[in-house]
């Protein structure tokens, strides 16, 4: 019981959360509109993306952030699929992060595990070139998405979430938003989001049985590409968090459990999946162009999939040369890359 309501509270925070970002932000547009509108170009706002979702390691705290920006007017649609972009290449890094402390006793073992984490970094970079070249000339998924949204705002209009979302936070909300200074208030929401998302899947994974019981139900059914790629979507969608479950992957990976050939799949159906919580925020903020960016974040990972489902071989030979060949990986080698890879974007948003 203490589990279910340590659940039910993260969920209420989430959308506590939400609720407040899309009422302040739409307040204080006046001030932070001008910034957004002239000082982000497409590559400063992937590299915004990146460099946030590398600091709070939560794509999803951006992705709805960027869609509660969206949907007020703060960001124009493109702008806020570039941010995305970013954050799709920057949330590889907790599993990067987890193969540093993951314990393994020779160096091949540790190499397996942090294979995990560079795979994802290889996929997310891969599919960001594309998605940027695609957007940058075309605007594929600004108006894709725009296209698609009404027939899904149809679907799911009979849900009514922004009602009721309003009956269980107004009156915190109606009072904080009279007696307190706007912008500290949605410097509160924020924080409050990155930590609801930091547990909010752990508790989920709690909920059902435990970590343990988890990675072995992962190893027990990578017997085949599409289930594993089934496993990793479904899992994600429930726990709201790419991170948690492809972080998983990593013990298992140094312990000989699984191999990076079978993992793939499974990364694959992850990124699909880890858009669940970036459409929950769009429902909860109600707006057609909020829909659009969660709309826009699947379609990244759905053309992953089209892509890489059925070459898979691809990516296992890139991370293996770029583990093996190019870095002659070492944990002291990997800590460097881990450093890299917060460095670069950060030099991006300075310099660019």
């Amino acid at each position: 019981m203490k589990k279910v309501i340590k659940l039910i509270f993260l969920v209420y925070a989430f959308i506590f959360s939400i609720e407040i970002i899309k009422r302040t932000s739409l307040f204080l547009a006046p001030n932070i509109k001008s910034f957004l509108v002239e000082g982000l170009t497409p590559l400063k706002a992937v590299a915004v993306g990146w460099f946030t979702t590398s600091i709070v390691q939560s794509s999803s705290a951006v992705g709805s952030i960027a869609a509660a920006f969206a949907g007020n007017n703060l960001l124009t649609l493109q702008k806020a699929v570039f941010i995305l972009i970013g954050a799709s290449i920057g949330t590889s890094i907790t599993a990067l992060a987890i193969s540093l402390i993951t314990v393994a006793k020779k160096r091949r073992d540790f190499r397996h595990g942090f294979e995990i984490g560079l795979c994802y970094v290889i996929y997310g970079i891969f599919i960001g070139a594309i998605v940027f070249f695609l957007e940058y000339f075309f605007k594929v998924f600004s108006r894709l998405s725009l296209s698609i949204t009404p027939t899904i705002s149809e679907k799911i209009s009979f849900l009514r979430l922004p009602n009721f979302v309003e009956i269980i936070t107004a009156p915190i909300i109606d009072f904080l938003f009279v007696n307190g200074n706007k912008f500290l208030l949605m410097g509160l929401a924020i924080l409050i989001l990155i930590f609801t998302l930091k547990y909010l899947g752990k508790a989920m994974i709690e909920v059902l049985g435990g970590e343990e019981k988890a990675r072995k139900f992962v190893n027990k059914h990578f017997d085949s590409k599409y289930k594993t790629y089934l496993i990793g979507t479904i899992m994600t969608a429930i726990v709201f968090s790419s991170s948690i479950t492809i972080g998983l992957l990593v013990p298992l990976a140094v312990a000989r459990l699984i191999n990076l050939k079978k993992a793939i799949p499974f990364i694959l159906g992850a990124r699909l999946g880890t858009s669940t919580d970036i459409f929950l925020a769009s429902i909860i903020l109600g707006n057609p162009t909020a829909m659009a960016v969660a709309i826009a974040y699947f379609l990244f990972g759905f053309m992953g999939t089209l892509i890489f489902l059925p070459n898979t071989d691809f990516l296992f030979n890139v991370t293996k040369y770029s583990s093996k060949k190019l870095i002659h990986i070492s944990r002291k080698k990997a800590f460097y890359v881990l450093m890299a890879f917060v460095l670069i974007p950060l030099a991006m948003v300075i310099f660019t």
